[in-house]
């Protein structure tokens, strides 16, 4: 088990070793390539120490430069081959990404250097074994604690406590063949029951649900946005209302689930931006502009794929729930996160959620400073498919 310190409740964050070096690095579900901010970018800022190619007796030279474009913004990268160790896996030969470029904020004060994507299947375009492929880890867990400041636990293999009776948990099909996606239906806060046609992914098509450990935030189409915020009263500044506010209820591969207020909930505190730019980064706009104040933790993507409109559920379905991320199988297990992260049985019994059964658990919404915030990384050009019609390859 790997531990994943937590930076501002939006930054989770492990050390490895590329070349015997230390260096932080976010591990992404949502990506697929291992990039590293490195010395060879001369305008690059370096709040954590970066790679040095020249301090390694394993570099290996490729030269290939490519353009990386991500939700955060475009970086240039440079291709090479490396030593790369997680814990007691080791992979050599790895085919990683220089970053000597790039015009992506968060790298400039993030406590992290690289992002380790570990999607589940090779990069658009590229045979190069992923780091996943490279180490032969075809099954590992994510999850966060729910605490302000908590870290989070990422385990390689199979869980030591994990759960052996297939009705506590729930397991979704992953459709596509790049990303961790599974089908996403009926997003709503009003009660499960009913004609929910109206509501988000209500349709025959439904919507794909990309489950991202690297975004800090839920993102959603904007009409699909904005269809929720028709549903929920107004959130008081303060969040003293919370225990007032409904639970969000969503289908993943038929299978309901929900997050509390708690978890779709965020106390914005420290942001330094203009406060023009911040609503920006956020869908649901307060009438007051102010930096201290309770907001949904939702931020808008448009990108559609042939499956339906892409949501991408980051950090506070983590914190619910405990993720198990199957490459054999191609499936996504879920469980309920329970103290310590241990994975605990979804349903007390076949009526009731265990997340409903616990809502007098309330926990405090967490606080962030936006300037903190990971936007969704999803490679291979989220923002630019040209090639593929203006639809995401799933």
């Amino acid at each position: 088990m790997q531990t994943l310190h937590n930076h501002q409740n939006v930054q989770y964050f492990a050390d490895f070793l590329i070349g015997g070096q230390k260096i932080a690095g976010i591990f992404d579900t949502g990506s697929f390539e291992l990039l590293v901010r490195s010395s060879r970018c001369p305008e690059c800022v370096h709040p954590t120490p970066p790679y040095f190619y020249d301090k390694s007796n394993t570099y290996e030279n490729n030269g290939t430069l490519t353009k990386h474009v991500f939700g955060s913004g475009p970086c240039i990268s440079r291709m090479g081959y490396e030593t790369v160790s997680v814990g007691e896996l080791r992979a050599d030969h790895q085919v990683f990404w220089e970053i000597v470029k790039h015009q992506i904020h968060v790298l400039d004060t993030s406590k992290f250097a690289a992002i380790v994507g570990i999607g589940p299947n090779f990069a658009y375009n590229r045979t190069d074994k992923t780091l996943l492929m490279s180490l032969g880890v075809d099954e590992f867990s994510v999850c966060l604690q729910k605490g302000a400041g908590s870290d989070g636990f990422l385990t390689w293999g199979a869980a030591e406590n994990k759960l052996k009776d297939p009705n506590d948990y729930i397991t979704a099909k992953v459709i596509g063949e790049h990303h961790w996606g599974a089908k996403l239906r009926n997003v709503t806060f009003k009660k499960p029951d009913g004609h929910l046609a109206q509501v988000p992914c209500g349709s025959e098509k439904g919507c794909v649900a990309i489950i991202d450990s690297g975004t800090s935030l839920i993102a959603a189409p904007g009409l699909a946005l904005q269809q929720l915020s028709e549903q929920i009263p107004p959130i008081k500044e303060d969040c003293s209302n919370l225990d007032e506010l409904p639970t969000l209820f969503f289908e993943v591969d038929g299978h309901q689930m929900e997050l509390p207020p708690e978890a779709y909930v965020m106390r914005v505190t420290g942001a330094t931006l203009d406060a023009d730019n911040i609503w920006d980064i956020l869908f649901f706009k307060p009438k007051i502009k102010k930096l201290n104040m309770c907001l949904p933790a939702f931020m808008q993507i448009d990108m559609e794929s042939k499956q339906g409109p892409v949501w991408i559920l980051g950090m506070p379905f983590f914190r619910h729930y405990h993720t198990t991320f199957d490459r054999a199988a191609k499936a996504m297990h879920f469980a309920t996160a329970g103290p310590d992260c241990a994975p605990m049985p979804l349903r007390e019994n076949k009526t009731k959620s265990l997340l409903a059964v616990n809502r007098s658990r309330h926990f405090s919404p967490l606080h962030i400073n936006l300037n903190d915030i990971v936007s969704p990384r999803l490679s291979g050009m989220m923002d630019y498919p040209f090639n593929n019609g203006g639809e995401l390859d799933l």
